[in-house]
């Protein structure tokens, strides 16, 4: 494929195996997952990797993903050597999402040195419901020695967004003030049912959704319009949803013209032998790397969902936020809670930058 490649690409998905040491009620590869990723390393990769970086001036991100990465901290290892031998260019960083739980002191000293950035996933005050495991409770120690790392979190009636967020500033003041950390980054991840087994997860209050993104919104306002103090956790979490209505707006990307996720465009997801995916959480191929790109590319496209999901998403307030939604989200899941809690999540934005104006904008 590379020699047909003349695009940018943010990152590589390097998908190592499904397996993990934990089983978190929401995962979505226990739905979707049927075939076993082989653990052979071909070396073809490493240059497919190379040309791709040394082809654009944008860096390259390369994510490692599971089930869950430190399994395979040995193969990480084996993976990392071996790029670096084959003369890694200096646009090429690593990244990863954990659940944190193998995390001890040779891990860190490794992704220390080798890592920009590392994710830690956890869900706030219920982590023992829907996880299994408190990682910050049990773990903390280990993660606060990262140099660089992230919180993410997904939404769920044990998870909800203002909780969550109250959950996030306790971890944040702990680490500022007693670890003499910087500011911590929080992610919030959407429930995503493809054939969910734990229906409990999806049986949100609606109300309470709506009430909770509506303080934060109007939180939000009198901070920015009568200088009130909002924490940085609730601001930056604001702000990024205003960020994607403004960068639809730039790009005059009112409706979306493809699945929003980017997988198979600016997003590749590749296993350790070479074969190409269309998402890093299915077993869907799309190609392998020595295919033509066109060939690639009329699968992904083959595979996208846009033109179904916009036949009612056209017609959603909200649609500019969503962006349609997760492609791999079935209209059963939709019809159920997917869409309605998207709705409560994000109308509420829509309704504080009416109020606020042009200035959101600037």
């Amino acid at each position: 494929m590379r020699n047909y490649l003349q695009t940018n690409i943010s990152t590589i998905f390097i998908m190592l195996g499904h397996e993990c040491n934990m089983n978190c009620k929401y995962c979505l590869q226990h739905d979707v997952v049927n075939v076993a990723l082989g653990k052979d390393i071909n070396p073809d990769i490493y240059n497919f990797i190379n040309d791709i970086a040394r082809n654009q001036n944008e860096n390259l991100g390369l994510q490692f993903y599971g089930g869950e990465p430190l399994v395979f901290f040995e193969k990480i290892k084996e993976f990392i050597n071996g790029l670096k031998e084959h003369n890694m260019p200096n646009n090429v960083y690593f990244t990863m999402i954990t659940n944190g739980k193998l995390l001890d002191e040779e891990k860190v000293e490794y992704l220390n040195k080798n890592f920009s950035h590392v994710t830690i996933s956890w869900d706030g005050r219920n982590s023992e419901i829907t996880r299994g495991y408190d990682v910050v409770k049990e773990n903390k120690e280990n993660i606060f020695k990262l140099n660089n790392f992230s919180f993410s979190g997904v939404l769920s009636t044990y998870n909800y967004i203002l909780d969550y967020l109250e959950d996030c500033e306790e971890v944040n003041r702990d680490y500022v003030e007693n670890y003499h950390g910087h500011t911590l980054y929080f992610n919030v991840d959407e429930l995503l049912d493809v054939n969910m087994q734990n229906q409990d997860l999806k049986q949100f209050d609606y109300d309470k959704v709506q009430e909770q993104m509506t303080q934060l919104c109007e939180e939000y306002r009198l901070h920015f319009q009568e200088n009130k103090p909002i924490s940085v956790i609730r601001k930056k979490f604001i702000e990024e949803k205003i960020g994607y209505i403004r960068n639809a707006i730039n790009q005059k990307s009112f409706v979306p013209n493809r699945d929003r996720c980017g997988n198979g465009c600016e997003v590749l997801n590749m296993d350790l032998q070479g074969n190409l995916y269309k998402c890093h959480n299915t077993d869907t191929k799309i190609g392998y790397i020595r295919d033509n790109y066109f060939d690639i590319m009329k699968n992904v496209f083959d595979l996208d969902k846009t033109k179904d999901t916009s036949k009612k998403c056209n017609e959603c307030l909200v649609q500019i936020i969503c962006r349609n939604g997760c492609p791999l989200v079935n209209d059963k899941a939709r019809g159920e809670y997917y869409c309605k809690m998207s709705y409560q999540m994000n109308y509420p934005i829509m309704q504080l930058i009416k109020i606020l104006g042009g200035a959101v904008y600037e």
